[in-house]
């Protein structure tokens, strides 16, 4: 019996183990699919370079903010950094603790106690400051979709008269005016700006606004000389609020002016803006035409006496009186 039992047992090891053999061949194509396969194959392939790159902007980013920001040569246009010398240009700005910082900052406590909402209005009006700031005082509506060129020269001179602030000495830092409690500034507190992408902390020596107005104006007096004296006139306007509103001293307007002035030489002076305003021709003789078809204002007539006739001329026909 036990050699029939030993049968059995293997014929019935053997039935069980086949059936499980099918089930498994079976079940293979369903398991490993064909078309989903290179799918699964190519992906990790492709993410290494994908997860690749964050990492390295953010390195890049690092690397950024551990260089100072200076501006590059190839970025200017009308002024190249390496070629000014802004200690000859201004002076540095007063002491903390000198005399004329302490007037800057009583002529800042006696316009806050004065001003009124009407200037506080005006002041917020020159944080729009850009080259249509001189209509009124150029007498000409200025658009950029009218002047293209125009607009594209300024917006050059803009940059780099940015990028060379970021060039002022060590000695040039100044705090703002608000580092003193009792000084409430009315215009947005300026602590940090962006220049070419880079961040870097605002510097109120000198003003920048007044800075960019003057230059600005100095230039468009070059191209319009009849409007010399407004055109600077109202550049003055844009140092004022500044002071007005308690964001800059009246030393950071004076040295932006005077920096400003000299800036404006040396761009007239150079290469670069004689070629400009060639360019400019046809644009500013636009300009010119359309300022002289603006009607001109109405002078009043003299005051006249009242208690005595007006003087009438002797009215004549063919010669002989009527």
């Amino acid at each position: 019996m036990h050699p029939i039992f030993l049968a059995i047992l293997l014929g019935a090891a053997t039935g069980c183990q086949a059936p499980a053999t099918a089930t498994n061949q079976a079940a293979l194509p369903a398991a490993a699919p064909a078309p989903q396969q290179p799918p699964r194959e190519t992906s990790p392939q492709a993410a290494p370079p994908a997860e690749a790159a964050p990492e390295t902007a953010k390195e890049a980013d690092k690397d950024a903010l551990r260089e100072p920001a200076k501006p590059k040569q190839s970025e200017c246009k009308f002024l190249c950094p390496e070629s000014v010398d802004l200690t000859a240009l201004v002076e540095a700005p007063p002491k903390p603790a000198s005399a004329e910082h302490a007037k800057d900052e009583a002529i800042l406590l006696w316009l806050q106690d004065r001003r009124t909402r009407e200037d506080e209005s005006r002041a917020w009006r020159s944080l729009s400051f850009d080259l249509t700031w001189f209509d009124e005082a150029l007498d000409a509506r200025l658009d950029p979709t009218w002047y293209p060129i125009l607009f594209r020269s300024f917006n050059e001179v803009r940059n780099d008269v940015s990028l060379l602030v970021l060039e002022l000495p060590e000695s040039f830092k100044r705090e703002r005016p608000h580092a003193n409690p009792a000084i409430l500034p009315s215009l947005p507190r300026e602590d940090a700006i962006t220049v070419s992408g880079k961040i870097t902390l605002a510097n109120g020596y000198p003003c920048g606004p007044a800075l960019r107005a003057t230059v600005f104006a100095a230039l468009l007096a070059n191209l319009f000389e009849d409007r010399k004296d407004a055109l600077m006139e109202r550049a003055r306007e844009v140092g004022f609020a500044r002071t007005l509103g308690g964001v800059n001293y009246p030393s950071d307007v004076r040295a932006a002016e005077q920096l400003g002035t000299a800036l404006a030489r040396q761009i007239i002076a150079g290469d670069t803006w004689t070629k400009r305003k060639v360019e400019l021709q046809d644009e500013l003789a636009v300009i010119a035409q359309l300022r002289e078809r603006r009607p001109k204002p109405v002078e009043p007539e003299p005051a006249t006496d009242a208690s005595k006739p007006a003087a009438t001329k002797p009215q004549t026909g063919n010669g002989s009186p009527k």
